[in-house]
């Protein structure tokens, strides 16, 4: 009776490994198989934070892309200042990445546990995007698991944080005149001028110089939080933030009130 007992409870165990060998094995072949029928060429249509996007590539299909090596901090997470930081590389990665067509490397692993296709990111004016961001300090990086480029990537934020760059400075960033922003799109910085108007213009809230050559814009579902923006007219006000450029023009997007200083008060 044991002896039959015995042998069908090694005939089950025989049984449930050979079917977990073969799902092991299609699972395998399945990354493997996606890996080489994933496209090396796409556009980014969607930044969701620092070192998140979403990609399209040619045959239409859409993925969300995890940057190998990358890790910023997560949007609306943690006190003001690591939202500030999450916003402030999230901003970074929109200003160099949406819209743009990009080139897509695979490392060992594609897919992680949540779906998301693991890549390395290149673009003609940066080059590999995964260390760029890191060296600017708007990312850490992310040596977890072992991956091409990590000595890169660590060093490139050994050198970003002793020379406070991007969100490594915190504090204290380099005050400019509108005149100035030309010379520090990129950067974080603090922009002093004087407000001629505020606007509200589709989903967002316009504070503008008088020639409306710089402009510091908050969403429109955001405004909320800033109960006195329409006091903002005629007031000399600091802008701190991530100065980018849009159709030729310098702007800085706002999404906390402590980012704006009205002078002399």
């Amino acid at each position: 009776m044991r002896k039959n007992l015995y042998f069908k409870y090694s005939l089950v165990l025989l049984v449930l490994f050979f079917f977990a060998g073969l799902a092991a094995e299609g699972v395998l072949q399945s990354t493997q198989s996606r890996s080489s029928s994933l496209p090396e060429t796409g556009r980014v249509i969607a930044v969701y934070d620092g070192d998140t996007i979403k990609v399209r590539f040619k045959d239409k299909q859409e993925y969300t892309v995890r940057l190998i090596g990358v890790n910023a901090p997560e949007i609306g997470f943690g006190r003001e200042e690591l939202k500030f930081r999450a916003e402030m590389s999230k901003r970074f990665v929109f200003y160099y990445l949406y819209d743009k067509k990009i080139r897509l490397s695979y490392g060992r692993e594609v897919v992680d546990q949540y779906g998301r296709v693991l890549a390395f990111i290149w673009t003609e004016e940066q080059g590999l995007f995964n260390e760029f961001i890191i060296s600017e300090g708007f990312a850490s990086a992310l040596l977890t698991f072992p991956f091409s480029y990590s000595d890169e990537f660590k060093e490139a934020e050994r050198v970003a944080r002793n020379n406070g760059k991007g969100t490594w400075k915190r504090k204290d960033y380099t005050r400019i005149q509108v005149t100035e922003t030309k010379s520090f799109i990129g950067q974080i910085v603090t922009v002093e001028f004087q407000c001629a108007n505020v606007r509200t213009q589709r989903k967002y809230v316009y504070i503008d110089t008088s020639e409306r050559e710089f402009s510091a814009i908050i969403s429109k579902k955001n405004i909320s939080s800033f109960p006195l923006h329409q006091s903002y007219r005629k007031k000399v006000l600091s802008v701190t933030g991530f100065l980018e450029e849009y159709k030729g023009k310098p702007q800085i997007m706002v999404f906390f009130p402590s980012q704006i200083e009205i002078k002399g008060q």
